[in-house]
């Protein structure tokens, strides 16, 4: 029935498998944290603290904000997202380290 499965499969490849899998997605997830934080504008330009003023964009309007406001929101989301499962593997990779020796 399970004939493709014949050839024995022990325990450690599959915990070898699964360590590779898990360091790739940790790999790629931080790749895209940096990309997505390096994409995004900074809450300010550091000028406030010697100027005690701020920054021109703050005295737009509600509707011309808008649409950059969206997507900084969205890539804040997707760094929550990212950083998230990237918490989960590396948890996950450590106890894998430690039980299965």
């Amino acid at each position: 029935m399970l004939d493709f499965l014949a050839f024995a499969v022990s325990t450690a490849d599959i915990v070898a498998g699964i360590r590779i899998a898990l360091a790739a997605i940790i790999l790629i997830c931080t790749g895209f944290i940096i990309f997505v934080v390096m994409k995004q504008s900074g809450n300010s330009d550091g000028t406030e603290a010697f100027t005690g003023g701020s920054k021109p964009e703050d005295t737009e309007s509600y509707y011309s904000r808008n649409p950059g406001a969206r997507s900084e929101a969205r890539l804040k989301v997707w760094t929550y997202i990212c950083a998230g499962i990237l918490v989960l593997c590396s948890i996950a990779l450590v106890i894998m380290s430690a039980v299965i020796r």
